[in-house]
Order: C-alpha cells, then structure tokens, then sequence
C-alpha cells in the first residue's frame, strides 16, 4: 500500500512550472530558408561567425499539467528550474494568453532593436507615442481612440520624443486635469479630461504603443519565437550588418538581454538555461545582462565559456569585437562571485 501511494503521489499534477535549455538560433544565419535579420534600404555587408540568440522551453505552466516526479527529477539536474505557476501567471491564465503576450513581447522587442542600433550608429529616426487600448468606463472613453497619435499633454510636445510614454504618464499622475492633442485621421484634435483614480493613482484610462519609423527596414523571421530577451542579440545583428568586417571575426558568441531604444540592456529570466545552451552549442563567449550575472556565474562552465557583464548595448558591441580580435585582457566580466561591480578583467 505504502508502494503504490508512493507512486500515486509522483504522477499527481503539481502547481509548478520547469524551464529547460530550448533552441538556439543565429541570428547571423537563416531560419526555415530566411534570414533571421534581414536588413534593407541601405548599403550593407557581409557578416560570418555566429551571435546566437538563446531561448527556454518550459513544461508546465498554464493548459500543462506538471508532475511531481517531473519537479523532483529538475531538481536533482541542477541545469534547470522549478518555479510556481503563480509567480509567472494568474490563475485563470490560459494557454492562449501565454502565447499572445509572448507574440506581442517578441514584436516590441524588434522594434526597440532596431532603435537600439540606430542609437549605437548614430542614425536618427524619429518615434511617435500611439494610443493602443481604451479602458471602458473610463474618462478617456469616448474622447480617445486606439490609433490616435498623441502629440503633445498639457502643453508638452511629445511627438519624437523617446521618453514620451513616460512624459505621459507622469503628467497625468500629477495633474487635475489634461488636455490633450492628439493626431487622428490627418487632423489634430484637442481632447481636455479629468484623470480618475484608477488602480489607486490618477489614469486617464489608456494604454499606450510606441510607432517607430526607421531609415531602414529591417524585417525578422522568428515565427514560432515568443518574448523580448533577444533584443541585444537582434540589435548586434543589425549593426554587424550595417557596418564593414564581420564583428564576430567568424567566431562563435551567444548571450541574451532585453534592450531599451536607449541601449540600456535589461535582465532576463532563464539566464541558467540559455547559458548552458550557448555552452552545448560550442559558443565561447556568453553576454550576460548585469542583473543576470549571479545566476549565470553559478551555472556557466567557466573552463568552457567567458562570461562578460554587459549593461548596455556598446558594452556588447565591444565584448564581442574584443572577443574577435582575441584580447579580453581588458573585457568586463561578471565577478566570480556573481555580486554586481564595475571592474573590469576579473
């Protein structure tokens, strides 16, 4: 009896999430018979080596049941993870909500990219701030409309300005009333509202987009690719493209990162699982985004692959061109320890 409650217990469905080493793409190369960063509308170059974008698979979360013997044999990997459900997704979360928000992230993610590298090159493109969602019930029902694109608040012009959403948001958390421009079917129109108390701060109702309109056009072919941690790698791509020689110097990278238009790259979660892929792939040098570098330090090979701390997009740049020339004397690199610190070549 006490055998087969044994065995009952490691076949019940567990409330956990496992994130596991998933494909590895180049972002250099093709992916099903396309190139994965296709630049065009000005004069590029040929590119060789790899910078590899990492990805995670994960068994369980919501519409997936997990067991525990699958949980309990995680654990034991050690290149793996178990993470409560909850701690990612509500409980009424569904399957297709996980994989139109991962679509929505992967698409941001591109065009952030691309403003990235146009920042790291010095090649000007301009913003504009959209309305994306209108709440029901709220002071902007009825006087917004997804599409408007919004030109200036209170005054405050934030057509092209990078930093518009954040203009918004604060002018309207701090102000009893706004009024509001906004561009909508080739006329301006001037919409004044009261902010409501909404979620306990003052919102006018709305969720916004940013539109970007670039010098080039770059197009990418990640069907099937979900989030927005690839954006360091997608704006390497891009530049490496954009400019002569191939940064790689026909060597091997990997890494990871969520990036800002300003260059500033973010952490990530499954930095233990990219790592070890990068690793398996047979990548040399692995970017880590600074906040990730505690968890990757832990459980990188070292013997096998060079971490270097990245916090932004130069950071990146200049890690692999280092890696390239073959002197990382200089490289910054997540400490041994895995603590957050500005040295560099330990």
């Amino acid at each position: 009896m006490t055998y087969l409650l044994i065995a009952l217990a490691v076949l019940l469905p567990v409330p956990y999430m496992l994130q596991l080493p998933g494909p590895v793409f180049n972002t250099l190369g093709d992916y099903q018979g396309k190139p994965m960063v296709d630049v065009s509308g000005a004069k590029t170059y040929p590119t060789d080596g790899r910078i590899d974008m990492l990805t995670v698979a994960v068994s369980g979360g919501p519409g997936r049941d997990t067991y525990a013997s699958q949980a309990l044999g995680t654990l034991l990997n050690g290149k793996e993870t178990v993470i409560p459900t909850e701690a990612y997704y509500p409980l009424d979360t569904t399957r297709e909500d996980v994989a139109a928000s991962n679509a929505v992230e992967m698409s941001s993610s591109q065009d952030v990219a691309v403003a990235a590298a146009m920042g790291q090159l010095d090649k000007p493109y301009k913003v504009h701030l959209l309305v994306n969602e209108v709440v029901p019930d709220s002071p902007a029902e009825g006087q917004l409309r997804k599409g408007d694109r919004i030109i200036s608040v209170n005054g405050k012009k934030l057509d092209s300005d990078p930093e518009a959403a954040t203009v918004m948001s604060e002018t309207v958390q701090s102000s009893d009333s706004v009024d509001i421009v906004v561009e909508r079917g080739g006329e301006d129109v001037d919409v004044a509202m009261k902010p409501a108390t909404i979620d306990g701060r003052n919102a006018i109702g709305i969720s916004m987009k940013q539109d970007f309109e670039f010098p080039v056009d770059v197009a990418f072919n990640v069907e099937g690719i979900g989030g927005p941690s690839a954006g360091t790698m997608f704006a390497l791509a891009i530049i490496d493209e954009l400019t002569p020689g191939a940064m790689t110097g026909g060597k091997h990278v990997a890494g990871t990162g969520e990036i800002d238009p300003a260059g500033k790259v973010g952490p990530i979660g499954g930095a233990r699982q990219k790592v070890a892929a990068s690793t398996a792939q047979g990548a040399k040098l692995f970017l880590s985004p600074a906040d990730n570098c505690a968890e990757v330090i832990e459980a990188a090979d070292q013997s096998k692959i060079t971490v270097a701390r990245i916090d932004t997009l130069d950071d990146a740049q200049n890690a692999v061109e280092q890696y390239a020339a073959g002197d990382t004397s200089d490289l910054k690199k997540c400490p041994a320890g895995g603590a957050d610190n500005n040295e560099k070549g330990q």
